[in-house]
Protein backbone atom coordinates (compact mmCIF):
# COMPACT_ATOMS: atom_id res chain seq x y z
CA UNK A 1 0.00 0.00 0.00
CA UNK A 2 3.06 2.25 1.11
CA UNK A 3 4.38 1.85 -2.38
CA UNK A 4 0.93 1.92 -4.07
CA UNK A 5 -0.16 5.32 -3.27
CA UNK A 6 3.80 6.44 -3.64
CA UNK A 7 3.08 5.48 -7.06
CA UNK A 8 -0.45 7.31 -7.26
CA UNK A 9 0.84 10.31 -5.84
CA UNK A 10 4.04 10.48 -8.41
CA UNK A 11 1.22 9.52 -11.45
CA UNK A 12 -0.49 12.41 -10.59
CA UNK A 13 2.09 14.82 -11.24
CA UNK A 14 2.92 15.28 -6.88
CA UNK A 15 6.82 16.71 -7.25
CA UNK A 16 9.03 13.67 -5.99
CA UNK A 17 10.62 15.53 -3.35
CA UNK A 18 6.98 16.54 -1.67
CA UNK A 19 6.18 12.56 -1.09
CA UNK A 20 8.37 12.11 1.62
CA UNK A 21 6.19 14.46 3.24
CA UNK A 22 3.02 13.73 2.23
CA UNK A 23 3.29 10.11 1.86
CA UNK A 24 2.45 9.50 6.21
CA UNK A 25 -0.44 11.87 5.73
CA UNK A 26 -2.18 9.88 2.92
CA UNK A 27 -1.67 6.48 4.89
CA UNK A 28 -2.73 7.63 8.03
CA UNK A 29 -6.13 8.88 5.79
CA UNK A 30 -6.66 5.83 3.65
CA UNK A 31 -8.12 3.78 7.09
CA UNK A 32 -10.61 6.42 8.03
CA UNK A 33 -11.34 6.83 4.37
CA UNK A 34 -11.63 3.10 4.09
CA UNK A 35 -14.16 3.12 7.20
CA UNK A 36 -16.38 5.88 6.04
CA UNK A 37 -17.29 3.30 2.57
CA UNK A 38 -17.56 0.36 4.47
CA UNK A 39 -21.51 -0.16 3.08
CA UNK A 40 -20.07 0.66 -0.35
CA UNK A 41 -17.26 -2.44 0.42
CA UNK A 42 -19.47 -4.64 1.12
CA UNK A 43 -22.19 -4.06 -1.38
CA UNK A 44 -19.10 -4.35 -3.88
CA UNK A 45 -16.40 -6.75 -2.46
CA UNK A 46 -16.71 -10.10 -3.43
CA UNK A 47 -16.26 -12.83 -0.65
CA UNK A 48 -14.57 -16.12 -2.49
CA UNK A 49 -17.08 -19.27 -2.52
CA UNK A 50 -16.91 -21.36 0.59
CA UNK A 51 -14.50 -18.55 2.16
CA UNK A 52 -16.75 -18.58 5.68
CA UNK A 53 -16.70 -22.74 5.75
CA UNK A 54 -13.01 -22.82 5.09
CA UNK A 55 -12.00 -20.30 7.60
CA UNK A 56 -14.74 -22.14 10.00
CA UNK A 57 -13.01 -25.40 9.82
CA UNK A 58 -9.67 -24.08 10.05
CA UNK A 59 -10.07 -21.96 12.82
CA UNK A 60 -11.61 -25.09 14.72
CA UNK A 61 -8.72 -27.10 14.57
CA UNK A 62 -6.70 -26.58 17.52
CA UNK A 63 -3.48 -27.63 15.99
CA UNK A 64 -3.86 -24.38 13.74
CA UNK A 65 -3.07 -20.36 13.92
CA UNK A 66 -4.90 -18.36 11.58
CA UNK A 67 -3.80 -14.67 10.30
CA UNK A 68 -3.18 -12.34 7.73
CA UNK A 69 -0.56 -11.56 5.76
CA UNK A 70 -1.54 -9.01 3.25
CA UNK A 71 -0.07 -5.77 0.99
CA UNK A 72 -3.03 -3.67 2.85
CA UNK A 73 -2.21 -1.61 5.72
CA UNK A 74 -3.34 -3.38 9.19
CA UNK A 75 -6.05 -1.10 9.46
CA UNK A 76 -7.41 -1.49 6.27
CA UNK A 77 -7.10 -4.82 6.45
CA UNK A 78 -8.93 -5.26 9.71
CA UNK A 79 -11.76 -2.89 8.24
CA UNK A 80 -11.87 -5.57 5.17
CA UNK A 81 -12.19 -8.81 7.47
CA UNK A 82 -14.97 -6.70 9.90
CA UNK A 83 -17.07 -5.54 6.99
CA UNK A 84 -17.36 -9.40 5.65
CA UNK A 85 -17.35 -10.44 9.20
CA UNK A 86 -14.68 -12.27 8.72
CA UNK A 87 -12.47 -10.70 12.22
CA UNK A 88 -13.57 -13.63 14.46
CA UNK A 89 -11.76 -16.11 12.38
CA UNK A 90 -8.09 -15.10 12.27
CA UNK A 91 -5.96 -13.17 14.90
CA UNK A 92 -5.06 -10.39 13.26
CA UNK A 93 -3.01 -9.12 16.04
CA UNK A 94 -0.18 -11.38 14.83
CA UNK A 95 -0.02 -10.62 11.28
CA UNK A 96 2.13 -8.82 8.45
CA UNK A 97 0.90 -5.85 6.58
CA UNK A 98 2.27 -3.67 4.38
CA UNK A 99 2.17 -1.04 7.55
CA UNK A 100 5.53 -3.25 8.93
CA UNK A 101 7.06 -3.59 5.34
CA UNK A 102 6.21 -2.54 1.91
CA UNK A 103 8.25 -6.05 0.86
CA UNK A 104 5.09 -8.40 1.27
CA UNK A 105 7.73 -11.38 1.55
CA UNK A 106 8.70 -9.84 4.79
CA UNK A 107 5.69 -10.14 5.90
CA UNK A 108 6.10 -13.75 5.96
CA UNK A 109 8.46 -13.73 8.68
CA UNK A 110 7.14 -10.35 10.83
CA UNK A 111 4.02 -12.92 10.98
CA UNK A 112 5.37 -15.74 12.26
CA UNK A 113 7.60 -13.80 15.00
CA UNK A 114 4.55 -11.96 16.58
CA UNK A 115 3.12 -15.99 16.36
CA UNK A 116 6.16 -16.99 18.04
CA UNK A 117 6.07 -14.34 20.58
CA UNK A 118 2.40 -15.11 21.39
CA UNK A 119 2.02 -18.61 20.94
CA UNK A 120 5.47 -19.69 22.21
CA UNK A 121 6.18 -22.30 19.51
CA UNK A 122 9.11 -21.42 16.88
CA UNK A 123 7.31 -20.73 12.98
CA UNK A 124 8.99 -21.33 9.64
CA UNK A 125 8.66 -22.69 6.40
CA UNK A 126 8.29 -26.59 7.81
CA UNK A 127 4.95 -25.40 10.34
CA UNK A 128 3.39 -22.39 8.28
CA UNK A 129 1.24 -22.38 5.71
CA UNK A 130 -0.12 -19.45 3.22
CA UNK A 131 -3.60 -19.58 1.74
CA UNK A 132 -3.80 -17.41 -1.55
CA UNK A 133 -5.38 -16.29 -4.77
CA UNK A 134 -2.96 -13.73 -6.77
CA UNK A 135 0.42 -14.57 -8.09
CA UNK A 136 1.65 -12.18 -5.14
CA UNK A 137 0.63 -14.35 -2.89
CA UNK A 138 2.27 -17.50 -4.34
CA UNK A 139 5.42 -15.01 -4.60
CA UNK A 140 5.09 -13.79 -1.14
CA UNK A 141 5.56 -17.36 0.57
CA UNK A 142 7.89 -18.59 -2.16
CA UNK A 143 10.16 -15.71 -1.42
CA UNK A 144 9.31 -15.50 1.95
CA UNK A 145 10.93 -18.20 3.60
CA UNK A 146 10.23 -20.65 1.16
CA UNK A 147 7.08 -21.03 2.62
CA UNK A 148 4.23 -23.37 0.82
CA UNK A 149 1.45 -21.60 -0.20
CA UNK A 150 -2.20 -22.99 -1.45
CA UNK A 151 -3.49 -21.38 -4.52
CA UNK A 152 -6.95 -20.57 -4.77
CA UNK A 153 -8.15 -20.66 -8.62
CA UNK A 154 -10.89 -17.83 -7.79
CA UNK A 155 -11.62 -16.59 -11.23
CA UNK A 156 -8.81 -13.74 -11.42
CA UNK A 157 -5.99 -15.44 -11.47
CA UNK A 158 -5.74 -19.59 -13.25
CA UNK A 159 -4.74 -22.69 -11.79
CA UNK A 160 -2.35 -22.81 -14.41
CA UNK A 161 -0.57 -19.07 -13.51
CA UNK A 162 -0.41 -19.70 -9.62
CA UNK A 163 1.17 -23.52 -10.81
CA UNK A 164 3.96 -21.91 -12.81
CA UNK A 165 4.81 -19.46 -10.08
CA UNK A 166 5.07 -21.67 -7.58
CA UNK A 167 1.68 -22.87 -5.57
CA UNK A 168 2.49 -25.97 -4.02
CA UNK A 169 -0.83 -26.89 -4.33
CA UNK A 170 -3.62 -25.31 -6.36
CA UNK A 171 -7.51 -25.72 -5.88
CA UNK A 172 -10.41 -24.46 -7.75
CA UNK A 173 -12.41 -23.38 -5.27
CA UNK A 174 -12.25 -22.74 -1.06
CA UNK A 175 -15.53 -24.89 -0.81
CA UNK A 176 -13.84 -28.03 -1.10
CA UNK A 177 -12.97 -27.67 2.58
CA UNK A 178 -11.92 -31.40 2.88
CA UNK A 179 -9.32 -31.26 0.46
CA UNK A 180 -8.38 -27.91 1.55
CA UNK A 181 -7.47 -29.34 5.25
CA UNK A 182 -6.04 -32.42 3.59
CA UNK A 183 -3.35 -29.91 1.69
CA UNK A 184 -2.81 -28.33 5.06
CA UNK A 185 -2.23 -31.21 6.75
CA UNK A 186 0.35 -32.68 4.47
CA UNK A 187 2.57 -29.67 4.35
CA UNK A 188 2.83 -29.46 8.57
CA UNK A 189 3.38 -33.39 8.58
Amino acid sequence: MPLATRAILMDNGVPEGRVPELLPLLIELLPKRLAAHTADLRRRGKLMPGAVAALKAVRDRADLVLTVVTGNLKANAVLKLAAFELGSFVDAEIGGYASDDHHRPALVGIAQKRAQAKYGVFFDHSNSVIIGDSLEDIRTGRDGGGVPVIGIASGTTSATALERVGAAVVLQTLEDVERLETAITEFLS
